[in-house]
């Protein structure tokens, strides 16, 4: 619909006068005029205060179904407005421009526009100035490459056009470049790879994986490897090398000092040779095994998808709660990559220039005017990040328990997934009943109600000053049947099963359903399936994303960088579904 379709509706919906609507709206009944005859596009500022007096008069007037959200979209769009973000394009014009292997210089070329400025667009750090410019001559440059049947069916397949047995036309390929370039989740694949990480972290199971690497057999040297005092590597493979001495300097080190690594080195070249993965994340395991704290500031300033491939490989280590985790917000220079790894026992260095990586430099030292340095380095640039997620694991349960009482006093938006049904709604009866008929010794009991309680009264707490909104799984008895879910225990650290029936699965879900329409401010809304079977996700929009684990261990990752947070809220807790 045009804008003046859209404004001309919600005038009849509402039945008032453009001078009632621009008055509400707080503009000249003139400047209103304008919009409903398409005159003038209305600026931003302007659609809010539309989306504000339309809101209103239907409040006034008691007139249902029309949200500030809905409105706001619909007037947004209509004004030809683009709602999607610097790095969401970005990571889009990358992924085509990779899948196509399009050349920046000869489309910067084509396009007539500095090769720099689709750089800038395809790291995220620019829109262009003209979005429908951009897409039509992007899609006149695509055209124009097309020669063969071949690379017309792989820009079709690439672009979601149904093959051709020609060339397909201009204005079919710009429609698909436009939907492929505009698309908030970027042909699945932020969606994917998001979904991947939360997998593993639902089926890892750190005892399992002890076995597995014989973690738990794992033997450190008693005597420190001997080592120059200073040593440099130059180029990959020598580089390689001198990882895995500082840390078997560190781990075979009488030192207990924590170790501390940043880095924003490439990784790329280094990943492909996966033998020296398997000895560099030995190597971290023994520093682990041998009780050290690692303080590491990651380098997450790369496309969302590469993040997560990264701390993905990190969920082990994490689960030890030995990691702090940290990254550096608003890195500028992309010329320059170092590297700062430094423990009790020695310190590793490193330099290249972006592009230069097989170039570049490692400098080693156990010298302890200059370890001491770089550990004086260390604190100075832990002082400059940010923690990337708080870990809190059984260890932890106070600290994880105050974080919980002061978040209830927030008034952030609150969403959570869960796998099961909010603890928090459950009946002390129906708990009990349930907690006994799984053999619960009863001096246990108390201890469980305990938690029952404080998951209560931070709940209220809660709903006193925000919207909460919980999804859950509306199961069957074949459901049931086929995988008995458990009480959500995580935020207790219980990592014990407590199954429940399906007649108290039901009952459960009825509380869960009666307490929300007792509170305006609590919402239910349900899915037919169970995405994960191990953890939950809870989002406080624009604050944080807590990743909760119910066993194996139980663990509670709350994560505050703002690319995880939109990822999640865009792919997990979309309004809009």
């Amino acid at each position: 619909m045009t804008l003046s379709e859209i404004l001309n509706e919600y005038m009849a919906a509402l039945d008032c006068s453009q001078n009632e609507l621009a008055k509400a709206a707080d503009m000249t009944p003139a400047a209103l005029s304008y919009y409903r005859n398409e005159q003038r596009t209305p600026k931003k500022s302007a659609i809010s205060k539309l989306t504000e007096g339309i809101v209103s008069i239907a409040e006034s007037k008691e007139i249902g179904g029309i949200s500030y959200d809905d409105v706001y979209r619909r007037i947004f769009e209509a004004s030809g407005y683009i709602d999607i973000e610097p790095e969401c394009f970005g990571e889009n014009f990358s992924r085509l421009v990779g899948e196509l292997r399009i050349s920046l210089n000869r489309l910067a070329r084509a396009m007539d526009i500095d090769a720099s400025l689709l750089s800038r667009i395809k790291l995220g750090e620019r829109l262009p100035s003209d979005t429908d410019k951009f897409t039509a001559e992007l899609s006149m440059y695509l055209c124009s490459q097309l020669s063969e049947s071949d690379e017309s069916s792989v820009l079709c397949s690439v672009l979601g056009i149904a093959p051709h047995s020609s060339i397909p036309e201009q204005s079919e390929v710009e429609a698909a470049v436009r939907r492929y370039l505009l698309c908030t989740v970027p042909s699945g694949q932020t969606f994917s790879k998001l979904d991947s990480y939360l997998h593993s972290l639902d089926d890892f199971d750190l005892g399992e994986y002890i076995t597995v690497i014989r973690f738990d057999k794992l033997k450190i040297p008693s005597a420190p490897i001997r080592l120059p005092s200073t040593k440099h590597y130059y180029g990959l493979e020598e580089m390689k090398q001198g990882e895995l001495d500082f840390l078997k300097a560190t781990a075979t080190s009488t030192s207990k000092l924590p170790f501390f690594m940043n880095s924003d080195m490439p990784m790329a070249d280094m990943a492909k040779d996966t033998e020296f993965g398997r000895k560099w994340m030995f190597g971290i395991a023994a520093c682990i095994k041998k009780g050290l704290h690692l303080n590491m500031v990651h380098n997450i300033d790369r496309r969302l998808d590469e993040m997560l491939l990264g701390l993905e490989a990190w969920i082990p280590i994490y689960m030890t709660g030995q990691i702090t985790p940290y990254y550096i917000p608003k890195l500028e220079t992309k010329v320059y990559h170092h590297l700062n790894y430094v423990s009790g026992a020695a310190a590793l260095t490193g330099e290249c220039i972006d592009g230069h990586h097989k170039d570049g430099r490692y400098c080693l030292t156990n010298l302890k005017s200059e370890t001491a340095y770089y550990r004086r380095k260390a604190e100075y640039i832990l002082s400059k990040a940010e923690p990337l997620m708080d870990i809190y694991d059984v260890t932890k349960k106070e600290a994880f328990f105050a974080f919980v009482s002061s978040e209830s006093k927030a008034h952030s938006e609150r969403h959570t997934m869960y796998t099961s049904l909010p603890l928090y709604t459950i009946s002390d009866k129906l708990f009990l009943d349930i907690l006994r008929r799984n053999g619960v010794p009863k001096s246990s009991l108390k201890q469980f109600l305990e938690y029952l309680h404080f998951e209560k009264r931070e709940f209220l707490g809660t709903i006193q000053s925000c919207k909460v909104t919980d999804i859950i799984p509306r199961l069957t008895a074949e459901d049931i049947a086929e995988a008995p879910p458990v009480l959500s225990l995580s935020g207790g650290f219980f990592e014990e099963e407590i199954f429940y029936t399906a007649e108290e699965y039901s009952e459960h879900l009825r509380q869960t359903e009666r307490l929300a329409e007792r509170y305006t401010n609590y919402t239910v809304t349900s899915q037919k399936r169970r995405i994960f079977k191990n953890i939950r996700i809870a989002l406080s929009r624009g604050s944080w994303v807590m990743i909760s684990k119910s066993r194996s261990p139980a663990i509670h990752f709350v994560i505050r960088h703002p690319k995880m947070i939109n990822a999640v809220e865009k792919t997990l807790f979309r309004t809009d579904q």
